[in-house]
């Protein structure tokens, strides 16, 4: 079998076993759904083994899917880790980075940063990656990283910039009709997933906050836009509401949410010129912008909500 087998074919048996299913291994791959398709049906051919049971509702792994999985993810790491070592040893600022940050602020910030870190290091290319997914530097999804959180991931090195908070905000028009009913009552434009962190602050429960919300969506854009339309209240990063003018700001920072903005890497990459000046470069001008983040810059209306109401 191994002299039927080539490298490359563990990396489509590993891509369809952890999306089960040809279009999530597709997206992985950057590869269109035929082609994966085509390529799943020869590595059988030429290996003489079923390695997936095709059902409608996925790709599921085969005794030797599962075995050939193993030794994929062996050598995906193998071979991430030697990319980080060498990357590690890097001393000169060319290259590229790829860096990862929350989606606002890869549209409206740091754009801005990134021009003005070309300009001093013009060597360096710069793939922004919106989005907040689980950080996992050691599969070289990125290797920097702009997260706010609580409290960094063990396997990570990096500094915090300042305080990151969180409020709710309307349209003047939404708050017209918008009466006096407690805010578990109130309409509400959510980012998706977000519905628990407003428990038992303001919901009982999920369930109860996904039925008040008249519109959710993965892109923390579209959830400003709406609530700016006036579809209902808003649960936003400071940082996105205070900058918009379209918004008032009706209630405080929600104290039990407040979190740190960090940016991070991992320790391999600490030492490496281009991450360290990339860094030193994100951590400066993301500091500018502490009152922002720490929901400092616009006062709360007088129209206002009292947290657990």
């Amino acid at each position: 079998m191994t002299d039927r087998m080539e490298w490359n074919d563990l990396a489509v048996i590993l891509a369809i076993g952890r999306s089960e299913s040809l279009s999530g291994a597709a997206r992985q791959l950057g590869h269109t759904h035929s082609t994966v398709f085509r390529k799943i049906n020869d590595i059988e051919d030429r290996a003489g083994v079923r390695f997936f049971d095709r059902f409608r509702h996925g790709y599921m792994p085969t005794d030797a899917g599962r075995a050939a999985m193993v030794y994929a993810e062996r050598i995906e790491g193998e071979v991430h880790a030697f990319g980080l070592e060498v990357l590690g040893k890097d001393s000169e600022l060319i290259g590229r980075i790829r860096l990862t940050s929350p989606e606002a602020m890869a549209e409206d910030i740091l754009p801005g940063v990134i021009a003005r870190f070309h300009a001093d290091h013009p060597g360096i290319q710069i793939d922004l990656t919106p989005g907040t997914p689980a950080l996992d530097f050691s599969r070289r999804e990125a290797e920097v990283a702009v997260r706010a959180t609580r409290k960094p991931p063990d396997a990570t090195f990096g500094r915090a910039v300042c305080d990151f908070r969180f409020a709710l905000y309307a349209s003047p028009a939404y708050l017209a009709r918008a009466g006096d009913r407690p805010l578990a009552e109130q309409d509400w434009c959510l980012i998706e997933g977000s519905v628990g962190w407003l428990v038992p602050l303001v919901f009982r429960s999920a369930e109860e906050g996904v039925a008040r919300a008249v519109f959710q969506s993965r892109a923390s854009r579209a959830v400003l836009n709406g609530c700016a339309e006036g579809l209902g209240l808003g649960f936003l990063p400071c940082y996105v509401g205070d900058a918009d003018d379209r918004l008032l700001r009706v209630s405080d920072t929600i104290a039990h949410l407040d979190m740190r903005l960090w940016v991070l890497t991992h320790p391999d990459l600490q030492k490496t010129s281009r991450v360290r000046a990339l860094m030193t470069r994100l951590f400066s001008e993301l500091r500018q912008h502490s009152a922002l983040f720490a929901g400092q810059t616009k006062p709360v209306s007088d129209t206002r909500f009292d947290l657990g109401r």
